[in-house]
């Protein structure tokens, strides 16, 4: 039975499906049936189509993350904190605050040190907010801050603005992996649905945090893989692309 993490998980996976087979005709559509290994079978006009389906997500941009979604929640801790510290001081003037964050050593990366330093930030300059102000890393932020946004009003909690930097080369990594972490399985999936064509759609969510563009000279690259089709779909551009094969692995 699935848990209700495997349920969301799966639910995502056929808006994703679903999505992409109206973006683009070359994805198979039909009745979609769940499925196990691989996610889904759609009984297409042509007969039985399976399709596993994964996401495709910027790589970590240091080594203390394992994902960006790993990230995105310690900026988010990070912001709770700094507001915490910065309402303990007696008579804290209530203000908003939103940040960018930037690269920093890895050994710099503590919660509490950075925590406080951005509600000291806050307090020695929130005068200057009338009604806003923004500080730039030239203005001397705290290690790990790439802007500080100080306003007079406080009509949010202290956010953290998430950003990703992809160069192509690191897009390209990071589809190879996925291709390659599921083209392990393709004998487990023709197992499953004898004689029936295997499709693998590699999606990436509308998150800024978590999404990936369509990039031009994508439909140019190839990869090793014993799928039929390899498809790509990006929901920040609402595109698909289909990958080209670079040979089989005889998996």
């Amino acid at each position: 039975m699935l848990n209700i993490n495997q349920i969301n998980k799966k639910a995502i996976e056929r808006r994703a499906l679903v999505a992409a087979g109206g973006a683009n005709p070359l994805i198979p559509t039909g009745e979609i049936q769940d499925f196990e290994k691989p996610d889904f079978k759609i009984e297409s006009v042509t007969g039985i189509v399976g399709v596993e389906v994964t996401e495709l997500m910027p790589a970590p941009t240091t080594d203390l993350f394992s994902s960006p979604l790993a990230e995105k929640s310690f900026h988010e801790k990070l912001m709770r904190l700094a507001e915490q510290e910065y309402n303990r001081t007696p008579g804290a003037v209530p203000v908003g605050v939103g940040v960018f964050f930037w690269k920093t050593d890895t050994g710099k990366y503590d919660i509490q040190s950075m925590a406080q330093a951005l509600a000291d930030f806050v307090r020695s300059h929130r005068d200057r907010a009338t009604p806003v102000e923004t500080f730039s890393r030239h203005a001397g932020l705290p290690e790990g801050f790439g802007v500080i946004t100080i306003s007079a009003t406080r009509d949010r909690p202290w956010y953290g603005g998430e950003s990703v930097s992809l160069t192509l080369e690191q897009i390209r990594q990071q589809l190879a992996e996925r291709i390659r972490a599921k083209n392990e399985l393709v004998s487990a999936y023709r197992a499953n649905l004898p004689n029936m064509p295997i499709c693998l759609l590699i999606y990436s969510c509308m998150q800024v945090s978590r999404g990936v563009p369509m990039v031009h000279g994508m439909d140019e690259w190839t990869f090793p893989f014993d799928f039929d089709h390899v498809f790509f779909f990006s929901s920040l551009d609402s595109a698909v692309v289909e990958i080209r094969q670079a040979g089989g692995t005889g998996s």
